[in-house]
């Protein structure tokens, strides 16, 4: 046999049919294959949702915050019971430490003066008489005092 009687040998032959069998075996295993290009799209993360809805929440906040003028902001406890209707029950102020800053001399008048120190707890109590509501206001405080010192 030369080259040429085995190329026309390799040309008459021709594939054999596939069963039925590995047919639909091929069939079902494209199917499963394919099974995640049919399924819907996610195009966000699953975390994107949630912090939506909390940057949309905390908008809103800055949004109230900023339209609220600064006397609104920088109001006493007592304008607030007064402007809510609410009767004062008690206030408290607990000074929680006091620091010694020493004897200094004032700059015009050449006395000495004992500089303190005072961080204290004020806690502002109100009761609703519509409802009986207690509302507490508990505020951190610092203060600075000057006191007159006298030799003897």
């Amino acid at each position: 046999m030369n080259d040429h009687d085995i190329e026309s040998l390799l040309t008459s032959l021709s594939p054999a049919r596939p069963s039925a069998a590995l047919v639909q075996s091929v069939d079902r295993e494209l199917e499963l294959d394919l099974s995640w290009a049919r399924a819907p799209k996610r195009t966000t993360p699953r975390w994107f949702m949630p912090v939506m809805w909390s940057s949309l929440g905390a908008a809103a906040a800055v949004l109230v915050m900023s339209s609220m003028s600064v006397n609104e902001i920088n109001s006493s406890p007592v304008a607030l019971a007064q402007a809510t209707s609410v009767m004062p029950v008690s206030t408290i102020r607990e000074v929680m430490d006091a620091q010694d800053e020493g004897i200094q001399y004032n700059d015009i008048s050449r006395l000495p003066e004992q500089h303190v120190k005072l961080v204290s707890f004020e806690r502002h109590t109100w009761i609703d008489p519509r409802d009986g509501a207690h509302i507490t206001v508990e505020m951190p405080r610092e203060d600075s005092v000057i006191l007159p010192v006298a030799f003897q």
